[in-house]
């Protein structure tokens, strides 16, 4: 077998990367070493041009399959997926994926990067319970075939969930992983790449200085690669160091660069996330139009990928830029939309932004009361979550609404505990935001040696970041504070300062939209043109309808006298047919009453008919009466003779009734008898394994032991039959978490012999009143069965009960050998075994069946051959009552 390798191609850009590989497939030497490399080319190609990947894709799996290639399938099947993922058809990407991990084949690293990429794609629709059952099937199957890189992808791909979910710090240790794997194997693009991943979840862990570390050295590795991949992401990545920062312009420069990149591409979800940051920054600088331009942008990508938490997330700040134009109602819609898909993907993060959003919206409409009770939602949720820099958000929000109700003092209070979490973050632009937010509340409350050392920290804090911003309003309040010390020089020179730096803010801003603005002129005055030239086109064509008028009219009269003419003539004419037809009615008439009148006799005759008819009638009546008497008396005589049958069918019950409960004591007596001498037998083995040291010996006793056992199991389980259909039930409340661990305690040796693990989960809101010692019954059998036919391979049982109306659901599933479908029918049947090798008795299924057929409920079975069983089991909780008027009775 020939082998062929690939050159990694870290040095040059990913176009040149499959201009080398499309030259060596010309070279390949068979048709899957094609396939391998088209492989190759279609994932190279992604980054830059996704119907050209799909292309190379579907051609490596042509290839693939023509000469069964499952290996080459298996990966070409993975790319078709992530294809179909990335332009938004999940269903499609699905069916590929799935189509992938079920080729029949040895566990190989494919299958564990198509269990990553199913694990994304959940991610991205936000079904985060099945992203992270994906990626741990993933990471089991890459750990124990020990390939590196795709465990690296996983790991990274992980913790993009766990950010979704605000879980930083397992984000951050997945991220590490991968980057401990990345760098053992010297592939610094992927370095690069986990660099700016490691950013992004410092900045929500609120290490800012370690986020500008992260993307300095992963933007020096994009430029000594230059790759051009990296380098966009290094754009987006420097315009949040600098949004961060407070540098507005300078992050609108990098994301703009962004953009112009993104135009050679074709990856929606990067230019979703680089115009929602462009919204974020116009809406810092109060640019609201232009804010709400990008974000809506943003929002019809991530619609049409279906991406509910980016959706969710421009919707948000939709309404805020709405809140800001005091366009309540408005901006009300767009947060009840988020608010929705919020709840719906369980997004706590997103949550408490979208309480922080209304809280803000009430404020303004001067509701207090609903804005603090949404505003403490959001602080507790983000405390819930360990949102740190939200938490100061809230308490600065909350600090205003105080404020608006002229509360300074609560309001000061809050703006405190807000800059202690400000402090211990130490994001010296948001410091320097509470130091003026501080120093202005004490200028109200007239504690002005507080105020100027507060207003003097954030003067500081502005010098040092360079921040027009920070520094604009600091003048803007120390002008306010020089006011009101009587200082009017010094205010009106502050006051000055804060002016010209508006105004270099404003022309910082506004100098590259100058060319728009001519240009929106010249259109504009285009239209009024245009406007102006159709204004004499309709008075001209005014001026022409009215000369047609005056024609129209004449015409009118014209042909009114001639419809005069043609109306008088055509009134006659209708005045003889009338008169003609009211002739030929009258004959018609006449013709009619000759006709009743033959009517009327034949009418008499046949009423003659029907007396007659009637007379017939009631002799027949009495005939049925003289019928009936004779069938009464028949009736009672059949009466009585069932009367006998009931007395001699009670008899006969009774006599039955008598005899089974004969047979049931010679049968509970004969097990107790048959288990006494299996007891001596087993104990005899027992004593045997210290006393004897041939080891043939007690080889001999094991399997005499391993027999009685299995012997003394039958009759316990024949006993149990015996017990369920004769005991009389007791009810009382079960509890079931304690029996079901109870049962794993009694078949512990056999758990830890298998290696199995146990999980029990009882979520009910009202208790289960049955009869506990049937249940205990059925976990008993249940859980022997899954014992018996569990598979060596990572066994494990999942016990799940909760409440569904009146029904208690319990839900035993394991990932045993499960059953064919032939034999689904016929497990709960007596002695039955799916086949001669099975260890069964044929009786546990049957006890189940029956013990929950004795408790009025039902058992389901949902299996799959070599996959495991599921059983659902669904009792009533209906004798509630009967136990609580027991209880007051005792």
């Amino acid at each position: 077998m020939v082998c062929f390798s690939i050159v990694t191609f870290q040095a040059f850009s990913q176009q040149t990367k499959v201009d080398s590989l499309l030259q060596v497939i010309k070279h390949a030497p068979d048709d899957k070493a094609r396939a391998d490399l088209l492989c190759q080319a279609s994932s190279a190609c992604y980054h830059d041009d996704l119907e050209q990947g799909y292309a190379y894709a579907e051609r490596a799996y042509t290839l693939a399959r023509k000469v069964a290639y499952a290996r080459g399938m298996r990966y070409a099947l993975i790319l078709k997926g992530y294809y179909f993922q990335s332009i938004g058809e999940y269903g499609k990407s699905l069916v590929q994926f799935r189509q992938a991990i079920d080729l029949k084949m040895p566990m190989d690293d494919l299958l564990g990067y198509g269990y990553c990429m199913i694990g994304n794609l959940y991610r991205t629709i936000a079904k985060y319970d099945s992203a992270d059952l994906f990626y741990t099937r993933a990471l089991t199957v890459l750990r124990q075939v020990h390939s590196r890189n795709y465990l690296a992808i996983t790991y990274k791909s992980q913790a993009k969930l766990y950010i979704l979910q605000w879980k930083n710090a397992q984000a951050y240790d997945a991220l590490m992983k991968a980057l401990r794997l990345y760098q053992e194997k010297g592939d610094r693009y992927n370095v690069a790449d986990t660099w700016f991943q490691l950013a992004k979840v410092s900045k929500s862990m609120t290490h800012y200085k370690q986020a500008d570390e992260y993307v300095v050295q992963a933007c020096a590795l994009a430029h000594a690669l230059n790759d051009e991949f990296l380098q966009l992401h290094c754009q987006i990545g420097e315009g949040q160091v600098k949004f961060d920062a407070g540098e507005y312009t300078a992050a609108l420069e990098h994301f703009f660069s962004a953009l112009k990149m993104l135009e050679k591409t074709n990856t929606p979800a990067t230019n979703q996330e680089v115009y929602y940051s462009i919204g974020k920054v116009y809406e810092q600088l109060a640019q609201n139009d232009l804010a709400l331009k990008y974000f809506f942008e943003a929002l019809r990508i991530a619609e049409r990928l279906k991406d509910k938490y980016e959706s969710a997330r421009a919707l948000s700040n939709i309404a805020w830029i709405y809140k800001n134009q005091v366009n309540f109602e408005v901006a009300h819609e767009y947060l009840d939309r988020s608010l929705k898909l919020r709840e719906e993907i369980h997004d706590e993060y997103g949550l408490s932004s979208c309480y922080n959003v209304l809280g803000m919206i009430y404020l303004q409409e001067k509701q207090y009361d609903k804005s603090l009770k949404n505003l403490q939602q959001s602080l507790s949720i983000r405390r819930k979550i360990g949102h740190r820099e939200g938490i100061s958000a809230s308490l600065l929000s909350i600090g205003l609404v105080y404020e608006a109700r002229n509360n300074d003092a609560e309001a000061l209070r809050y703006q405190l505990e807000a800059l202690v979490i400000d402090e211990q973050i130490g994001n010296k632009f948001a410091l320097g935001v509470s130091y003026n937010t501080i120093g202005n509340l004490y200028i109200k409350t007239r504690q002005y040696a507080e105020a100027h050392k507060y207003l003097l920290r954030a003067q500081s804090i502005g010098e040092e970041l360079r921040s027009k911003n920070l520094l604009m309003n600091n003048n803007l309040f120390w002008s306010k504070y020089y006011e009101a010390t009587g200082d009017i020089r010094k205010a009106l020179a502050t006051h000055q300062r804060y002016t010209q730096l508006k105004d270099s803010i404003y022309s910082e801003n506004s100098s590259g939209r100058l060319a728009e603005l001519e240009a929106l002129y010249q259109v504009q005055r285009k239209n009024q043109e245009i406007t102006l030239l159709n204004q004499q086109k309709q008075l001209q064509d005014n001026q022409i309808r009215i000369q047609e008028s005056k024609i129209n009219l004449q015409n009118t009269v014209i042909l009114f006298a001639i419809v005069g003419s043609v109306l008088i003539s055509s009134l006659a004419l209708i005045t003889y047919q009338y008169n003609k037809q009211i002739r030929k009615a009258n004959r018609e008439i006449s013709e009619q009453k000759e006709e009743i009148q033959a009517q009327s006799e034949e009418l008499t005759e046949n009423n003659q008919r029907l007396v007659k008819l009637n007379e017939e009638l009631i002799e027949k009546t009495e005939e049925i009466q003289a019928q009936s008497e004779e069938l009464r008396e028949t009736n009672e005589m059949i009466i009585a003779i069932n009367h006998d049958l009931d007395d001699a069918v009670s008899k006969r019950t009774a006599q039955l009734n008598e005899a089974y409960k004969e047979l049931d004591t010679f049968f509970y007596r004969s097990s107790h008898d048959f288990r006494r001498p299996l007891t001596t037998f087993m104990g005899l083995a027992e004593v045997a394994k210290v006393t004897i040291k041939d080891q043939t010996a007690l080889d001999l006793f094991d399997k005499v032991r391993e027999t009685a056992r299995s012997l003394d199991k039958m009759l316990i389980k024949l006993q149990s039959i015996s017990d369920v259909g004769a005991q009389q039930l007791v009810y009382k409340e079960v509890l079931i978490e304690e029996i079901f661990l109870n049962v794993c305690e009694d078949f512990r040796e056999e758990l830890e012999e298998k290696g199995m693990k146990t999980y029990c989960e009882v979520k009910m809101l009202e208790p289960l009143v049955s009869y506990p010692a049937m249940i205990r019954i059925v976990f008993e059998n249940m859980i022997e069965n899954s014992i018996t036919f569990s598979t060596p391979v990572d066994p494990y049982i999942k016990f799940q009960v909760y409440q569904e109306k009146e029904e208690c659901v319990m839900i035993l599933e394991d990932n045993g050998q499960g059953i064919q479908t032939e034999y689904q029918d016929r497990v709960f049947e007596m002695y039955f075994r799916g086949s001669d090798r099975s260890k069964g008795n044929g009786l546990g299924l049957y006890i189940v069946r029956k013990a929950i057929g004795k408790l009025h409920g039902t058992i389901a079975l949902e299996t799959n051959l070599d996959k495991g069983s599921r059983f659902t089991i669904r009792l009533p909780i209906g004798q509630y009552e009967n136990l609580q008027s027991t209880r007051f009775k005792v």
